[in-house]
């Protein structure tokens, strides 16, 4: 079920939204801080985040040199790691939602019905439809590993 939009700052144009699974007690938090955007999965039970997956640029993907001005937050993905689709200018716009996997040891987040990054328990690094190649900001799309974790395609 879409998640409402109840937790975007709409002042600020970001978004915000969390899901707790009922089994594992992990949660699932979509951060948006209006640069760009990332799918955490927390330890059992806390807040503390355990697997991160960047999912898409809130701004242009900037050059790998400018990245140091990022400080403070998560950094956008770069040129050469973001595909030309990355940038999402208005999260709003969409449908999301988030799709566990049974046993709530891995969270995918999906935009208008189509799962758009995921993150594992035990994966080094989360993985993005948006990313073209491994790097510091997780993996591309792994159709075989969201099988694995989710079922589906």
């Amino acid at each position: 079920m879409p998640l409402p939009l109840d937790g975007a700052d709409m002042a600020q144009d970001t978004l915000f939204l969390e899901d707790e699974h009922p089994a594992s007690g992990r949660l699932a938090v979509l951060e948006d801080d209006g640069t760009s955007v990332w799918l955490y999965l927390t330890e059992s039970g806390t807040r503390q985040p355990a697997a991160d997956a960047w999912v898409y640029n809130r701004i242009a993907a900037p050059p790998m040199e400018a990245i140091r001005s990022y400080r403070g937050g998560p950094p956008p993905a770069v040129q050469g790691y973001a595909s030309e689709s990355a940038l999402c200018e208005d999260p709003a716009a969409h449908e999301w939602s988030f799709l566990w996997s049974s046993d709530g040891e891995a969270v995918a987040i999906v935009e208008d019905g189509r799962a758009v990054a995921f993150v594992a328990i035990g994966q080094k690094g989360g993985y993005s439809r948006e990313l073209v190649k491994d790097g510091p900001w997780g993996h591309p799309w792994s159709d075989k590993l969201y099988r694995q974790k989710f079922g589906a395609a």
